[in-house]
């Protein structure tokens, strides 16, 4: 009597027991799958922070570095290549050289404020600033000798050859480097959060899928286990909550993955990119001021010629013996990077970039008078032409990265906002669909 009498209860307790169970997994697997979601969000949140609103730009500040300083030493050869009768041309270049020395300061500021866990990278901007210091008392001096002496256009005085030197082998034997592997040093934080991101990301999407299939089986296994115990055909808030779960992992795993394609465009076509040109940009503003170097100073003609030469092989990579030969085999089917560029992008730079070192190679078959007219005439022009694209098309992937960070900020927000509001209503639905049948076992 007395096992008779017990059985239906404790097979009501097993029931009961059972549905708690399965609903408790379920439960379980959707506060993992909402962690799984949080920790890959996360992650690729602070990745495009880093490459979109911290560290990327400032890096891209830094490389800028390299050009405003080269174009600074460029325009103090130039207004001592320029005479007397260039005075209101000299004094643009002046102002132009007061505007570089505005934008290096705010560059340094930004690298200084990007160092400030690195002492290293710290010490090297110390020593940029200290550098530039001496740099600008080197060349106000030659600026002074050069005023003093009243030269026409042409190479001046010996003493302001000899005073320029002095400030333009600083500028490019120490300040120069130091630029560049400032750049090197914090395009590492760059680098080290796009592969850490990389990794998380591709654990987070592991790990949703699988919490994912887990929340959904154990939402099935409760559904079918409703049905053939309390024969019903389903329980409508146990649809419900299964619909939400499948939605809320689709839409979970596309945001992510947007906010994965996101990053690897901001830093491929967009970072990337930007830093090649950006570089290839300072290196030719480099090669213009070889150009006025290689007028200006007499001693040295043969060495600003071949520094000529070695920053073009960086740009556009042909096997040559010297800068005439090296202009002489310039043709579309280079073997070269020419700024990392494909297609169109490419060939349009490539053409800029070809009519630049033709008017290079006309200025160096001239002399005297004739050589400073035609740099100051239809050289530059050349150059401007070549730099225009060239700034154009940084613009261009500049957009291109700003585009890619905001598309992965929007995919972000989306899922802050809606995944785990459609997760938390998939738990109350569960609740809501076993609450009616556990009631029936008190």
């Amino acid at each position: 009597m007395t096992v008779t009498a017990t059985t239906p209860a404790r097979r009501e307790r097993s029931v009961s027991g059972r549905v708690r169970l399965l609903s408790g997994l379920a439960l379980l697997a959707l506060t993992l799958l909402l962690g799984a979601f949080v920790a890959g969000a996360a992650s690729t949140g602070t990745g495009l922070r880093t490459i979109g609103h911290d560290a990327g730009p400032q890096v891209l500040a830094t490389t800028g570095l390299y050009r405003q300083m080269s174009e600074m030493d460029a325009l103090v050869a130039e207004t001592l290549l320029l005479g007397r009768e260039y005075g209101p041309q000299q004094q643009a270049d002046l102002t132009g050289y007061d505007q570089r020395r505005l934008e290096i300061s705010e560059s340094l500021l930004k690298a200084y404020r990007l160092a400030l866990d690195n002492p290293a990278e710290q010490r090297t901007v110390e020593s940029l600033i200290e550098g530039l210091g001496r740099y600008e008392r080197l060349a106000a001096h030659a600026r002074l000798l050069d005023t003093q002496s009243g030269h026409t256009a042409g190479a001046p005085p010996d003493n302001v050859v000899a005073a320029y030197q002095r400030a333009t082998d600083l500028m490019h034997r120490e300040l120069l480097p130091q630029a560049y592997n400032l750049t090197l040093e914090t395009g590492t934080i760059v680098r080290r959060a796009h592969d850490a991101e990389r990794s998380a990301t591709s654990l987070a999407r592991t790990a949703v899928i699988v919490t994912g299939l887990l929340a959904l089986g154990c939402l099935l296994a409760l559904q079918a286990y409703l049905t053939r115990r309390f024969r019903r055909i389903f329980a409508p808030a146990l649809v419900v909550a299964t619909v939400l779960t499948a939605a809320g992992l689709v839409s979970g795993l596309a945001l992510l993955n947007q906010q994965g394609r996101a990053l690897e465009e901001a830093k491929a076509r967009g970072f990337d990119s930007v830093l090649t040109l950006t570089r290839t940009r300072a290196i030719s503003k480099s090669m213009h001021g070889d150009q006025s170097r290689y007028l200006l100073d007499r001693f040295r003609k043969d060495t600003y010629e071949h520094t000529f030469l070695d920053k073009a092989r960086t740009i556009v990579a042909v096997e040559s013996t010297s800068l005439p030969d090296y202009q002489s085999k310039l043709h579309r089917n280079f073997q070269g990077v020419l700024g990392g560029l494909a297609g169109r992008e490419r060939d349009r730079l490539f053409a800029v970039y070809q009519r630049f070192q033709q008017a290079d190679a006309r200025m160096r078959t001239m002399s005297g008078e004739a050589a400073i007219k035609f740099w100051d005439g239809e050289l530059t022009q050349a150059y401007e032409g070549y730099d225009q694209v060239l700034e154009e098309l940084v613009r261009r992937h500049e957009s291109d990265f700003e585009r890619a960070i905001d598309s992965g900020d929007g995919a972000l927000e989306t899922l802050w906002r809606w995944i785990p509001a459609g997760l938390a209503a998939g738990a109350l639905f569960i609740l809501a669909g076993i609450r009616p049948r556990l009631r029936e076992y008190r």
